[in-house]
């Protein structure tokens, strides 16, 4: 099912912003395990081995190295998604009649435009103006147009 680009637009935000939490989350329980094992020894409490000696150092630069490696991961991720808002963003267009492809079925342009409440606006482009001018400058050559 595709959705208009607002629709796209918002739901990305809001995949992102679930995405983001979700990995953020992750790699603060990994800080947390870190410093966890450097202030009480898990190794020793859970299974038993030697009790090492506790190293603050060493968890800050291993918590250093998560947290560059979370921000490389967020900023790949938030680039990823924009790229899929992009891509989902276009509409499929009949390059004949001009009907947009939404949901299974083709839509005369207007009707898409009417059911997704998007606001739209009449203009002529250069080449079209030269065309009508040029019709109304030199009425008979419109009708041989026409003939031919």
């Amino acid at each position: 099912m595709r959705h208009s680009p607002s629709d796209v637009r918002s739901m990305s935000a809001r995949a992102l912003r679930h995405v983001a939490l979700t990995e953020m989350i992750g790699f603060g329980v990994i800080v947390a395990v870190i410093w966890l094992d450097e202030l009480f020894d898990l190794p020793h409490r859970l299974f038993g081995a030697p009790i090492s000696p506790t190293r603050l150092t060493e968890a800050a630069m291993e918590s250093l190295g998560v947290v560059l490696l979370a921000a490389i991961v967020l900023l790949s991720t938030r680039r990823l998604i924009r790229r899929v808002v992009y891509l989902e963003s276009y509409i499929t267009l009949c390059a004949w009649c001009r009907r947009v492809h939404r949901d299974e079925q083709w839509l005369s342009i207007e009707a898409y435009f009417a059911q997704h409440q998007a606001r739209t606006s009449h203009g002529i482009c250069p080449d079209c103006e030269a065309k009508a001018l040029g019709d109304v400058h030199d009425p008979g050559r419109g009708v041989e147009r026409a003939r031919s």
